[in-house]
């Protein structure tokens, strides 16, 4: 509704007989109140959005309360359940629902004392279930019961010009005194909640000035607030290495703790007469009633939990309910950085988090972003629309391009060279690399990006292109785990705008290195490629979209020609039968072919596969096998490995039968698995080298979609024919000098999934240590990985690995290459190791004495074994 049909709708003192009411009677008729309850309710809802109605939508929301509160139950509820919904939904629009309650308090006290008492009582309830957390059941928008309390305590201060100031500093106090007791349970020890507490409750103190700004009293308790927490709450900086988004001492921003800043951020915000607050804030005290006494005070005094009641809850680790804000305070909460100054001039396009501004935007922007995770496209309308919210000329002008703003800034360095689409971007973008796990599914992030852009695509598209642009310029340094989700939502970004390729820049990087296994510019551009060509069902349109220099790498083939017919070639002896490159076709079952002279004997194992299971009996298919070794020449004479190419054979049977779709192969080896098994277990055949055949027949036939190749060796494992160990061994097998688990996503994100369903599918029976072998054995590999590029390069047991700096202009000899190749191989399997120990902590804990104590043997070098020692030290703090 707009500002003038409010108008004519709340003018008269009977709203019941106004004009709105239906011509012709229906059949069945909405009660007067639910009717009004519909019409304003959203208005409510959407208060603030427009500037031009905001005074009259004040007034007349106000008036309609004031004249409705008290004579109808449904209308009370209705009108509080729906500020609540505001206040914990939408924060950036708790000012205006505060000056609206104000409004109300003027004219029906009992209205504004019932709306402050609910809200009240709301903190109560808040507050007790936080010793009850693992008795609720949160739904994925809950943020948490202290994110809650946060948000109820800014709406309270926001009423601080009709509240006595002793009940609301109270709270404020008592808060702060929690805080401190927690913070003293450990001398050097940081206390998540603790520290939550202390910068919730901090970051709401400039709140209570909002709409009183003249109160000396209020200053002057507000002052002593501030200098008991300054003086007892000791903030303890933990640097986790293991949680750093970037490997390396030569990150592009210093890392910093968000409870280190929060204090000097509210200390500037109210010093020399607030006057960042004037700068910040809007200015409604024009729109406060005349007459307004402060004498509303709490029916009661606010109880907290005790600091022992606490105590369980207060590192976050006794439940999985935390809330998704709540729980980002686990670890140590590290401020994330995409935009930096230098990358635009000398001029900063996000608020610093060093300031009160910075941080509180943040703030808001991650509560829209996680409490209204149930509406996304109501979430990619309000991000942006935040700047509607505070002084004007606070933020640059929307879409405006960064050479205006230099031109702008040139002429006015006064002028505001803030973009609010660079903080929308770079907060959820925090979300998405947030360590050590995210809050949200990754594909709601994804999606609400994809959103976003396409709600102002000429305003977000570029700056989609500098973050792109800023995580490929320091994709070397960046954390092994992020590299992946950085692919992930760069790929997806593309496909969503048909693929159109931006970043000719990069061309040189290829040309220069493109011969490289382990560079990771290299390795992200390859698999982004391969990434868009399995995202669309017209690769043409990737190809088209390309430059040339990229084209080459749409060959998405996991074997490379020469390693492929090697396999294969393998497997025959060969003056008998010679596998040619033109052999090896795409997805298809090359020995059906007629040269092979058992193609007659396939064709009878295909028939049998495709039986009905009522129909299959097992002895049918060992008298297939047996015609192998039939006859005075038998075809088992061309074949150098019998036992390994039968299991080769049949389960490349199996998958090309099932190759129409994923869960036709999941179909077939569930029906065959029992056959197939009965078979093997007659071989001479090792039981590893049995699981390595399948895994390599599996990802041989699928060579050019690795991706349902792994996801069919998933399968295999589902039935137990192959096992968590021999997948990862195959991910980091070295072929030819390439380790496709260090370079390769689709190996990669194996190794990560087959991790985590062994977590799932543990049964309560198992030890633990049988459950932790597979962590162990990865572990291991990777290990040797390191140790034997150590020995390779030639470096000695005390000598710092260094890779050398690269410019643009630096000339890189093929020898050179060699060995910068190697180094890169290095520093892979290194950050490989880091992401594995965070992303599994929780079982590596299990395995730190072990580790430890044994880490002198695994790895010599001793930079190298510092690193990991330290790494496995610091799994404990997670």
């Amino acid at each position: 509704m707009s500002g003038r049909k409010r108008r004519n709708d709340f003018n008269d003192d009977d709203y019941y007989q106004q004009e709105h009411r239906p011509r012709f009677q229906k059949k069945q008729r909405i009660p007067p109140v639910v009717q009004l309850c519909k019409e304003m309710m959203p208005d409510i809802t959407t208060i603030g959005e427009s500037k031009k109605a905001f005074e009259d939508d004040i007034k007349f929301l106000g008036e309609a309360i004031i004249n409705e509160f008290g004579h109808e139950e449904y209308f009370n509820n209705a009108l509080l359940s729906t500020l609540k919904a505001v206040v914990l939904e939408q924060p950036h629009k708790q000012p205006a629902i505060a000056l609206l309650t104000i409004t109300v308090n003027a004219q029906n006290e009992v209205a504004g004392k019932t709306i402050i008492n609910y809200f009240f009582e709301e903190l109560q309830n808040t507050c007790n279930n936080t010793v009850k957390v693992n008795e609720l059941i949160l739904e994925s928008n809950e943020t948490g019961p202290w994110n809650k309390i946060k948000l109820l305590l800014r709406f309270l201060s926001l009423l601080s010009p009709i509240l006595l100031n002793d009940d609301i500093i109270n709270i404020y106090s008592q808060l702060f005194n929690l805080a401190i007791e927690l913070n003293h349970l450990e001398t050097e020890k940081r206390n998540p909640l603790s520290e939550a507490i202390y910068t919730n409750t901090l970051v709401n103190i400039p709140y209570l000035f909002y709409l009183n700004r003249s109160d000396t009293d209020l200053q002057s308790k507000v002052d002593q607030l501030v200098s008991n927490i300054e003086t007892n709450f000791k903030v303890h900086s933990t640097d986790i290495s293991l949680l750093h988004e970037y490997n390396s001492a030569a990150t592009p921003y210093e890392i910093v703790e968000l409870p280190q800043v929060v204090l000097p951020n509210v200390k500037k915000m109210l010093a020399n007469d607030m006057e960042q607050l004037e700068q910040l804030f809007m200015n409604w005290t024009h729109l406060l009633p005349e007459s307004q006494n402060g004498d509303q005070g709490f029916n009661d005094a606010l109880k907290l939990p005790s600091c022992e009641d606490l105590k369980p809850f207060s590192f976050f680790d006794t439940t999985q309910n935390a809330g998704s804000v709540d729980g980002m305070w686990k670890t140590p909460y590290y401020i994330f950085h995409v935009y930096l100054p230098q990358s635009t001039g000398d001029f900063e396009t996000v608020v610093p988090a060093t300031t009160y501004a910075g941080e509180l935007f943040r703030d808001i922007f991650i509560d829209v972003v996680e409490g209204l995770e149930f509406n996304r496209r109501e979430v990619a309308k309000q991000v942006m629309s935040l700047d509607l919210f505070f002084k004007e000329k606070f933020f640059a002008e929307q879409g405006v391009s960064i050479a205006d703003l230099i031109e702008t800034y040139e002429q006015d360095p006064l002028a505001s060279t803030f973009k609010i689409e660079d903080i929308v971007i770079e907060t959820i973008l925090s979300l998405v690399f947030r360590l050590p796990s995210v809050s949200q599914p990754f594909a709601y992030f994804y999606t609400l990006l994809v959103d976003i852009c396409q709600n102002s695509p000429k305003a977000i598209a570029p700056v989609f292109g500098r973050a792109f642009r800023f995580f490929y310029s320091n994709v070397d340094n960046l954390d092994f785990e992020l590299k992946l989700r950085f692919l992930d939502w760069f790929s997806i970004q593309m496909s969503n705008f048909n693929f159109s390729w931006k970043w000719n820049e990069w061309e040189n990087d290829s040309k220069r290195f493109g011969a490289s296994n382990y560079n990771p510019k290299i390795g992200f551009i390859k698999n982004l490629v391969r990434k868009e060509l399995r995202l669309t069902s017209t690769p043409t349109e990737v190809d088209a979209s390309l430059p040339e220099e990229f084209k080459q790498y749409m060959d998405t083939s996991y074997f490379s020609s020469d390693i492929l017919v090697s396999i294969y070639q393998s497997f025959f002896v060969t003056d008998k039968i010679q596998i040619l490159e033109e052999d090896v076709k795409s997805n298809d079952l090359i020995f059906k072919q007629d040269k092979f002279p058992f193609a007659s004997i396939v064709s009878e194992i295909l028939d049998y596969v495709h039986k009905q299971n009522d129909s299959r009996e097992i002895t049918e298919l060992e008298a297939i096998i047996a015609k192998f070794n039939e006859g005075e020449d038998p075809l088992s004479n061309s074949i150098a490995d019998f036992n390994k190419f039968i299991v080769f054979l049949l389960t490349q049977c199996v998958v090309h039968c099932g190759s129409r779709s994923l869960s036709h192969a999941n179909k077939y080896i569930n029906d065959l698995h029992q056959d197939l098994k009965t078979i093997w277990d007659k071989l001479e055949i090792p039981q590893d080298a049995r699981e390595e055949t399948i895994i390599q027949a599996v990802l041989s036939y699928w060579n050019v979609n690795s991706q349902n190749g792994y996801l069919i060796v998933d399968a295999f494992k589902f039935v137990g024919l192959v096992s968590t160990k021999s997948i990862c061994n195959f991910c980091f097998f070295d072929w030819s000098g390439k380790v496709f688990g260090l370079t390769d996503v689709t190996s990669i994100d194996t190794v990560f999934r087959t991790l985590s369903s062994q977590l799932k599918s543990v049964k309560a029976e198992e030890s633990v240590e049988t459950n932790l072998e597979d962590f162990e054995a990865v572990f291991e590999k990777l290990c040797i990985i390191v140790n034997d590029t150590i020995t390779t390069l030639g470096f000695s047991p005390e000598e710092i690995i260094d890779i050398p700096e690269i410019t643009d202009t630096t000339e890189v000899s093929s020898e050179e290459l060699q060995r910068l190749d190697l180094l890169w191989k290095y520093t892979t399997a290194v950050s490989f190791i880091k992401s594995l120990l965070r992303k599994y902590s929780a079982q590596y804990k299990q395995l730190a004495e072990k580790l430890d104590s044994g880490m002198e043997t695994a790895i010599p070098h001793v930079p190298t074994r510092n690193i990991l020692l330290q790494w496995v030290k610091e799994v404990k703090e997670l």
